[in-house]
């Protein structure tokens, strides 16, 4: 097996979305270099929300989350997509797959059996499918470096050894709803992109006039029947009791993601010169709202008190109006710029 000696562990970045890790592994590759900044804050503005989260449908599915993330086209990323199937019949197996992916420079997303990955939940105690990033490993002590949220639930590093790790790749089948794919990234250095003030302002002006964005890749996908741009809140709060009852915060944890991002969007563009100086900072009120709206939630499914529920929903409906007048504004001031050269 080819492991080179000591410790090899490749560059991450702790990106501005980690709620889905499926939006976050790839982002902690492309984010390492400032390069790819352009590409992100011209993205990502995009959300959706199943009308329904209660039906069977869209039980096992993302009930809500950024749209139009595709990061096989991404230009700041060499992306390698393949099945396990291909690596499960393949004599050396996945340690040395692994290892070998890692040498040539590539993180790699796969899904295993938590069962057998330490610093898990479910860890000796149940079979649970999830994905992980896998970043480095240490020869001497036949360990990998991986990347996920642990038993405290925190997006953090973790070690886990190459026979559990094995064990929790080679089990899936005792398991449900597993995705088959094995994701590699590699960041791209001879990629190119420059920042499109006319993309993200059309995109802002799609996002509060609710568009359904969806309907432009028909070509290829089938169109989501689901809530878009503003009309997301209206979903929220028709779904809060699915949610309370779920104990499903990661609808209202993406919420703070994307006002969080939207932010450092806004901050970025006044940095590039393509928003007034005043401009910054605007939108961290909204951002604190909707971080305090997540512990609003959480209260309630403790108490069951209706009055903090009431004041949820009116906290949701504060943060879209007060959202929809600073995009309307940060739109309108992006209608003439255009971009620098060094951008």
């Amino acid at each position: 097996m080819d492991i080179v000696l000591g410790v090899k562990e490749l560059e991450l970045v702790i990106p501005p979305i980690v709620g889905y890790q499926y939006v976050a592994y790839p982002l902690c590759t492309a984010l390492t270099r400032k390069e790819a900044l352009p590409w992100f804050y011209s993205n990502f503005i995009h959300l959706y929300c199943h009308h329904d989260l209660d039906e069977e449908r869209t039980s096992g599915s993302v009930p809500f989350s950024f749209y139009g993330e595709d990061f096989i086209h991404c230009p700041w990323l060499i992306t390698q997509k393949l099945e396990r199937e291909i690596v499960l019949d393949s004599p050396p197996g996945i340690v040395e797959f692994l290892v070998n992916g890692i040498n040539s420079g590539y993180t790699i997303s796969l899904n295993v059996d938590e069962y057998y990955i330490p610093h898990r939940r479910v860890y000796r105690q149940t079979h649970y499918a999830h994905d992980i990033l896998v970043y480095g490993y240490d020869a001497a002590k036949r360990t990998f470096l991986v990347l996920g949220y642990d038993e405290e639930m925190q997006f953090r590093k973790t070690i886990v050894p190459f026979h559990e790790l094995e064990q929790g790749f080679r089990h899936l089948e005792w398991t449900d709803n597993y995705q088959e794919q094995i994701y590699l990234y590699k960041f791209n250095k001879a990629g190119s992109y420059r920042l499109d003030a006319a993309f993200i302002k059309q995109s802002m002006e799609e996002y509060i006039a609710a568009c359904n964005v969806s309907l432009r890749n028909r070509g290829t996908t089938d169109p989501l029947e689901a809530a878009f741009g503003v009309e997301v809140y209206s979903a929220l709060i028709c779904n809060i009791p699915v949610l309370v009852r779920k104990r499903d915060i990661r609808p209202i944890h993406i919420l703070w993601e994307h006002k969080k991002t939207m932010g450092l969007r806004i901050n970025y563009l006044c940095e590039q010169g393509l928003l007034p100086p005043a401009f910054a900072g605007c939108f961290q009120p909204i951002e604190e709202q909707a971080f305090a709206l997540r512990h609003l939630l959480m209260k309630f499914a403790m108490t069951g008190d209706d009055a903090i529920l009431e004041q949820g929903i009116n906290e949701v409906t504060c943060i879209m109006e007060s959202e929809k007048r600073i995009l309307g504004t940060v739109a309108e001031a992006l209608e003439h710029q255009h971009v620098p050269q060094h951008s």
